[in-house]
């Protein structure tokens, strides 16, 4: 997949007030407790503002930790709507290719809801230990890590929040 230009334009031509832009940059800049990366600021579907602030660039990945999920539960929210996610299924029902490796009952027991609510089980974060179980398939590495924490029942119709001890930041296979 090649990356495309995103259409740009000037921040008037999209009623947005170009001095503005600046001094939220001059604020940003300025907050002691602020790291900035990078910002790029979209409005009718057009670019009117990037930047990267050094080292980072256009071309260097960066880390989305949290922001990641919402990106991942707008997806999976139109996934449910056309049918093609069940909230109820267990997890690794969606994939075949490592199903007979997870042979944990908890981690069969993991459905999507139960991903998308945070609320897999796993008390501490996932990342490092799904790696070092495997690198080459995270999701396998996560699934291969049994759950060490009750989990809420949930059904179709109802889906108790998940209680604090199971809340787990780093509970998705997307973003582990």
């Amino acid at each position: 997949m090649s990356a495309r230009p995103l259409p740009a334009d000037t921040p008037a031509a999209q009623g947005v007030d170009a001095l503005g832009i600046e001094a939220f940059l001059d604020a940003v800049e300025t907050a002691p407790d602020i790291e900035p990366h990078s910002l790029m600021i979209m409005r009718h579907d057009r670019l009117i503002a990037a930047g990267w602030w050094a080292p980072w660039t256009a071309d260097r990945r960066q880390l989305l930790y949290s922001l990641s999920k919402s990106f991942t539960s707008t997806a999976a929210g139109l996934a449910v709507a056309d049918g093609l996610l069940d909230l109820d299924a267990p997890v690794v029902s969606y994939f075949p290719e490592i199903e007979a490796d997870i042979t944990d009952p908890g981690s069969r027991a993991i459905l999507v809801r139960h991903i998308i609510a945070m609320a897999s089980g796993h008390v501490a974060d996932t990342l490092d230990r799904a790696l070092a179980l495997d690198r080459g398939d995270i999701v396998r590495g996560f699934l291969l890590l049994p759950p060490n924490a009750p989990r809420a029942p949930s059904s179709p119709t109802t889906s108790p929040p998940p209680t604090p001890s199971a809340r787990s930041s780093n509970a998705s296979p997307a973003a582990p």
